[in-house]
């Protein structure tokens, strides 16, 4: 019987890099040319409005943004339920449709680049902003369910979860997984805006991600909790940038996460998440206290607004629940 083909994992992580360094830089060159397109955006209306998109809906924006979409989308769902059926390969080795799933990225990320160079508009022309921001949300929430038995959800101890609801979790995850970072990747034209730039790339890590499926690299902890934390500096930028001073509320927010539930993977030292734990409780005080006051944005915090850093680990949490709960409930009506 013939032995499928592979391919080197080291390879494959650097090709990632490489590919996912390069487009941003040239994500940012390019946009020095969307002037013709920028001159033209509305101003911003509040949290509920996207401000970058064209003032009205044009054709063929419209055609290609969602053909291309459509067709990565559905290119990489075919690709994952193809790599759910391929044979195990040997450690340190990637499979046939994981390299076809990083081809194709590869590829699509160019056409969006050349989408937004010569058409700007994204999805965000024809969705709400929240469809964006919640398939993120639920995609963390998922990974909290995933790890639960692996490193714990609350300072190293693992919490109880529906066992059909988990299991329904581990089940769909790839797809949801790939629906939310292709969608998420075409509600935005490619600008280069700091906040852009950060939030691209680490979509490029999470197609990486998505690609190397079923492989050792998949299941690292350090890596997977890179991608989590991650989320923190790209929240904090993007609110710096938007002026609104709540850039500490995404930053201490998510790095609560990372104190209450994420370093428990990575670091098994006692002593030292405990070191970590007083540096981030430094912080936070400096940053409330008013140290930190009118730094980045020109609109400062206070105590009265420390509460802010719960709000993030209270909705994540409450997810982990709600959802493992519901698709508990999912998984009894199915079997009726």
């Amino acid at each position: 019987m013939a032995t499928e083909k592979s391919y080197s994992l080291k390879k494959a992580i650097a090709y990632a890099l490489i590919v996912s360094l390069g487009f941003t830089l040239l994500t940012y060159f390019l946009s020095l040319t969307l002037g013709r397109f920028q001159s033209t955006l509305l101003p911003d209306a509040g949290a509920s409005w996207y401000y970058w998109k064209l003032p009205n809906v044009e054709l063929w924006a419209t055609i290609t943004v969602w053909t291309f979409y459509l067709a990565h989308q559905i290119l990489v769902w075919w690709l994952i339920h193809r790599l759910k059926k391929q044979a195990p390969v040997a450690q340190g080795r990637i499979g046939q449709y994981n390299f076809w799933l990083l081809i194709v990225n590869t590829v699509f990320i160019a056409l969006h680049l050349v989408q937004t160079t010569f058409f700007y508009d994204g999805l965000a022309q024809f969705v709400p902003v929240m469809s964006s921001q919640g398939s993120v949300i639920v995609m963390l929430v998922m990974i909290l369910i995933l790890l639960n038995q692996r490193r714990g959800l609350f300072f190293g101890k693992k919490v109880k979860l529906p066992g059909k609801g988990v299991a329904l979790v581990s089940k769909i995850h790839g797809y949801f997984i790939a629906w939310a970072v292709l969608y998420t990747f075409w509600f935005h034209p490619m600008e280069g805006t700091l906040g852009h730039l950060i939030g691209f790339f680490y979509l490029f890590m999470l197609m990486t991600q998505i690609s190397l499926a079923k492989t050792q690299w998949h299941t690292n902890i350090r890596w997977i909790t890179f991608l989590e934390v991650f989320v923190a500096l790209h929240g904090a930028i993007v609110a710096i940038n938007a002026g609104n001073g709540m850039w500490p509320m995404f930053f201490f927010g998510f790095m609560l996460m990372f104190i209450l539930t994420q370093v428990y993977g990575i670091v098994k030292n006692r002593l030292a998440i405990a070191g970590i734990t007083a540096s981030y409780a430094c912080l936070v005080l400096l940053t409330y206290g008013g140290v930190f006051r009118n730094v980045f944005t020109g609109t400062p915090v206070g105590w009265g607004n420390i509460h802010q850093i719960t709000w993030i680990p209270i909705i994540l949490y409450g997810l982990v629940f709600g959802i493992t709960w519901l698709l508990q409930g999912v998984s009894h009506l199915r079997k009726q």
